[in-house]
């Protein structure tokens, strides 16, 4: 049976989607989507299955987790999505169909679903993400770390969160402030005082895990 070993799946969800505009909602989900399509090569393509769910497969766990956050920015001010990642194999039962099974989706599920429990505790309501990683090359300090950066993406203002996309992006201080409307002054001290360059090493360096 045809497949992938050892890779990690996606499995993305909008969270409350059903108090929002839906229509609005789709639509920039299909063109965060195409962004991150663009931006990570998948082993099968990001794309919505049952109403605003997300899934695509990656042959790494950094490219996962670099699409994640993608995701997540790209949907800034639209959409919050909660997202499981799950190591393993994955098995194509109906390629025509895009029906697959095995290991990693069913970790996949399982995250997801513990990342939605998590979300719901005290002290863990800004948990949106969650990875469940039985591969050979798993880290288990990745897990935890993914709620680190749900933690810290909570805690800023609208004005600093969108300061990080553009950190991510990799604009200059001159050019995010622009787009901003603020000084250059003001956004790096948004970057400066919310500790933006250190979260974004670290996540450069969970993009780059296998």
């Amino acid at each position: 049976m045809k497949g992938f070993p050892e890779c990690v799946a996606l499995l993305g969800d909008v969270v409350r989607s059903r108090n929002s505009d839906r229509s609005r909602v789709h639509d920039a989900l299909l063109a965060a989507i195409d962004a991150c399509n663009d931006a990570q090569p998948p082993l099968d393509p990001l794309r919505v299955t049952v109403g605003d769910e997300v899934q695509g497969v990656y042959a790494t766990l950094g490219q996962a987790v670099a699409v994640m956050l993608r995701l997540r920015d790209e949907l800034l001010g639209i959409a919050e999505v909660r997202c499981g990642l799950g190591g393993g194999d994955v098995r194509i039962i109906d390629a025509k169909r895009g029906i697959q099974d095995g290991p990693a989706w069913w970790r996949a599920r399982e995250a997801i679903e513990r990342a939605e429990a998590l979300s719901r505790q005290p002290g863990n309501r800004t948990s949106r993400t969650a990875l469940i990683d039985a591969r050979a090359v798993a880290n288990p300090l990745v897990d935890p770390l993914l709620r680190v950066i749900d933690a810290k993406l909570a805690a800023l203002s609208p004005g600093s969160r969108r300061s990080w996309v553009h950190l991510r992006a990799g604009l200059d201080n001159a050019t995010a402030a622009k787009l901003e409307g603020v000084t250059p002054s003001a956004n790096s001290q948004r970057v400066n005082d919310h500790g933006l360059r250190p979260l974004a090493a670290l996540v450069e360096a969970l993009t780059e895990l296998p």
